[in-house]
């Protein structure tokens, strides 16, 4: 599928859209016949390539501010958390869980012995 582009009419200058490919178009509102040719293909793409290396830095520079602030966020939570757990050691219940699975561990751990017994 071509890519279209957008052009200015020389006599009219009004828009029209072709196709990005070297041929002859008649503007719709004048009748002028343009002829878009490898040349001015060529020389339109400067610009594209200026315009896209602008468009990589402002994506770096949002990408790096939106990682420093995700990252500050992170610290100021985590030292949220950690003033919680100075405060009130049990102010989650990740200690009790944690004890609960160690216990039912144990219990289902098998002893050497319990081979020899009879069922």
């Amino acid at each position: 599928m071509v890519k279209k582009i957008i052009i200015r009419c020389p006599k009219c200058k009004k828009k029209m859209k072709i196709a990005d490919k070297p041929a002859k178009y008649r503007c719709p509102s004048c009748g002028e016949v343009y002829k878009y040719t490898a040349l001015k293909k060529a020389a339109g793409y400067p610009g594209k390539i200026i315009s896209g290396i602008f468009q990589t830095g402002r994506d770096i520079v949002v990408g790096v501010k939106t990682k420093y602030t995700m990252a500050k966020n992170t610290a100021k939570y985590m030292k949220q958390v950690k003033k919680n757990m100075k405060a009130d050691p049990n102010w989650s219940n990740v200690k009790k869980e944690e004890n609960r699975m160690k216990e039912a561990e144990k219990a289902n751990k098998k002893s050497v012995f319990d081979r020899f017994k009879k069922k």
